[in-house]
């Protein structure tokens, strides 16, 4: 992937929910397209692009480059929720479509979920802010590669334990070094290096995330999601997830009911 280009323009940006594809397969019209960076949230599916097979999990990016289609299926095994960023550059970032594996970057999502926000919102300079966002996702992506399997695996312990446990108790730093047998100082160094975020932001990333999908499925007040993502105080909630996503709660869902 070309990593020396300039991001000319958005197109759009769209959140695809888990109801607006309900057949099994979709067949996409052969045309011209621009370039396109999609993140998974929910789902499995298998994407047929120009002779190349992405299986498509939670937590994967797909890239899909611009030019002329002749093949674009999707096969849905189980259907999800997905934002697809479109954009231009001013060259070729790549021919060949692909797919990421699994990442467990907190940030990304977080990201996307932004990107989408300001853009149904529109405000003054939204699509310079857009832009600014899609930099920031690609910086994300590349930085998935500098930290090397063997240091992963010195942090692994305390990322599942985060990962299984951040609703259900308090975590200590002291608690989470010690699952890895390592300093607080060098797990938060690796986390960085890893995540773009120490331990503790980390934990919030996951309960605003958990927050973004429960406000989503329209099923529950601010309040309701507020205690089903670990806070006991709504204030505390709505104010880091306004730090969190740019926007408060009620926001969000005003946004998001907008945006279908």
């Amino acid at each position: 992937m070309e990593k020396d280009f300039v991001i000319t323009g958005i197109k759009r940006i769209v959140y695809v929910g888990e109801e607006e594809y309900p057949e099994k397969v979709t067949r996409f019209g052969m045309s011209a397209v621009q370039n396109e960076l999609i993140f998974t949230f929910s789902g499995q599916n298998t994407v047929y692009f120009n002779g190349k097979a992405l299986k498509t999990l939670p937590g994967t990016v797909r890239f899909l480059p611009e030019g002329r289609v002749y093949e674009y299926v999707v096969d849905r095994e189980v259907n999800g929720a997905c934002i697809d960023i479109v954009f231009t550059a001013d060259r070729v970032i790549s021919k060949d479509a692909f797919i990421t594996s699994p990442i467990l970057n907190q940030k990304l999502p977080a990201l996307f979920k932004k990107a989408f926000s300001i853009w149904v919102a529109k405000g003054e300079g939204y699509r310079f802010e857009c832009i600014s966002l899609l930099y920031k996702i690609l910086a994300e992506l590349w930085k998935e590669s500098y930290l090397p399997d063997a240091d992963f695996k010195k942090i692994e312990p305390a990322v599942t334990y985060i990962n299984e446990n951040f609703l259900s108790e308090k975590l200590s730093a002291e608690g989470l070094a010690k699952r890895c047998g390592i300093s607080y100082a060098y797990l938060k160094r690796l986390f960085i290096r890893r995540f773009g975020m120490p331990p503790k932001r980390y934990v919030i990333s996951l309960k605003i995330n958990l927050a973004c999908d429960l406000l989503r499925s329209e099923m529950y007040s601010v309040s309701q999601v507020a205690e089903m993502s670990g806070y006991d105080d709504i204030y505390f909630f709505s104010r880091q997830f306004k730090e969190y996503i740019g926007i408060s709660p009620t926001e969000f869902i005003k946004k998001f009911k907008s945006s279908k």
